[in-house]
């Protein structure tokens, strides 16, 4: 019985259906061999590209048998990140396309990708005591039902010191006692330059003893019949005095 080699070949043709390729050996005069499986890792789908080092262990029932057990590094093929305490995994040939790195000295845990899909069918967990979800463009959040349970609720508008808000929704808030105080208790809204509230048949504020509503500049009233300023009522209201 033949001994089981070790040799190292370069890839001339890719199987990316079955999973195999052919390789050739220059002391072989560029002959090439049969289609050899590639060592699959525990399921991971990764093939070599056309012209890349890799190692193949061929069988010892002879060199027309053998299974492709990784590629190589050398001068040509060079790690894209090194490091004694990091792990790297490129899943793009583009260089920092895509990846997935972890590094030990800072703890920190990587995914770069063009496009993020996470999917979870029943439930996905964003754990931790501090999340930060930020966006150059835009942020969408749809959800049948949001539950937000937090101790403050702050908005504010960022460099340009004004956001504009609009929030347009069924919107319900149980609390025993007073539920227009428990609102003003837990969310504190920052640098509102305008603020439209919308309900299609009525919008009640109710207080233990008072309410204020105030402007720093005009303070308008308008329904089906009327549309005025609180300066015109005042305005009107002094004439009649007079």
């Amino acid at each position: 019985m033949a001994n089981s080699e070790i040799r190292v070949g370069r890839v001339s043709s890719v199987n990316y259906e079955a999973g195999m390729a052919r390789v050739t050996y220059r002391d072989k005069d560029e002959t090439v061999t049969s289609e050899f499986a590639i060592l699959t890792n525990n399921d991971e789908y990764r093939m070599p590209q056309i012209g890349q080092n890799v190692l193949v262990s061929h069988l010892s029932n002879g060199s027309s048998r053998g299974a492709i057990i990784g590629t190589l590094w050398n001068q040509k093929y060079v790690p894209k990140e090194t490091g004694e305490q990091l792990y790297r995994k490129d899943l793009s040939r583009k260089k920092d396309a895509a990846y997935i790195r972890y590094s030990d000295e800072t703890g920190e845990y990587l995914v770069k990708a063009a496009n993020l899909h996470l999917n979870g069918v029943n439930e996905t967990v964003l754990d931790g005591p501090k999340l930060e979800i930020s966006a150059n463009i835009s942020i969408l959040l749809e959800s049948e039902y949001l539950h937000a349970d937090v101790q403050e609720l702050l908005l504010t508008g960022g460099e340009s010191g004004a956001m504009n808000a609009d929030i347009q929704a069924d919107v319900r808030i149980s609390q025993e006692e007073n539920p227009f105080e428990a609102v003003l208790l837990k969310a504190a809204v920052e640098l509102l330059e305008n603020l439209s509230i919308k309900a299609g048949t009525e919008v009640k504020l109710e207080a233990g003893e008072n309410v204020e509503v105030s402007s720093g500049g005009s303070l308008r009233l308008k329904d089906d019949t009327y549309d005025v300023t609180l300066t015109e009522i005042m305005e009107k209201l002094e004439a009649l005095g007079g």
